[in-house]
């Protein structure tokens, strides 16, 4: 919190601290790639051909000049479709306690708040089996602007907007929004993270087995 002065130690203060201050920034940058993946595909080279003759008409002794285009037929249609890959990008924010793509959440998140502190735990879906969507039933709580919709109109993946950028775009993102936001980042592999947990809190899997709420279940 020393980082975040300003930050309250509540949830709701959490997530928007984080989506305005890191995820809203990269998913901001994934959107602008996409936008250029789009324009690049849909760059239809044309040929220009000049020649100086015409149905076998040779006018090279005249000051007549034919040029011809050739073009893929989709090459007239490139800009609609364009328009129409670069609309259907949704935008990241935040709604009710939600990280949401479009109207449609993409992932979990919890916080953990004590005194000394807070961690803000995020889990994005990149891909999920959709068939186990059929093991979850619709909770009797459940945020406002879902509504009734299902699971499979709920959930979205991250891969069906980003996936021509890879499954591993958003963590270089958030490591550049980080970057961007604080003087100091140390990068650490997910081992020597465990082990700081471990050394400066306690077992990981003490935890798991006593505080956290999160049960695997299994199918």
């Amino acid at each position: 919190t020393d980082m975040a002065p300003n930050l309250n130690p509540y949830p709701r203060d959490i997530m928007k601290w984080s989506g305005d201050d890191i995820f809203g920034p990269a998913f901001r940058s994934m959107k602008s790639d996409m936008i250029q993946h789009y324009k690049q595909r849909h760059q239809q080279p044309s040929l220009v051909v000049q020649k100086n003759s015409c149905g076998g008409l040779d006018s090279r002794t005249t000051n007549q000049k034919n040029t011809t285009f050739i073009s893929n037929e989709t090459t007239y249609d490139s800009k609609l479709l364009l328009e129409e890959d670069i609309s259907a990008i949704p935008d990241f924010r935040l709604r009710e306690n939600d990280y949401i793509l479009g109207d449609r959440k993409m992932g979990g998140n919890a916080q953990a708040i004590v005194g000394g502190g807070w961690l803000h735990h995020t889990s994005f879906l990149w891909d999920f089996d959709k068939d186990n969507m059929k093991y979850l039933t619709m909770p009797s709580k459940r945020p406002e602007y879902r509504g009734n919709r299902s699971h499979d109109d709920f959930i979205v993946r991250l891969k069906d907007s980003f996936e021509p950028l890879g499954k591993y775009s958003l963590f270089d993102k958030m490591k550049d929004a980080i970057e961007d936001r604080f003087d100091i980042v140390e990068e650490v592999t997910s081992q020597e993270a465990l082990e700081l947990v471990s050394d400066q809190f306690g077992s990981m899997q003490s935890w798991y087995d006593g505080k956290c709420r999160t049960r695997l279940l299994e199918v």
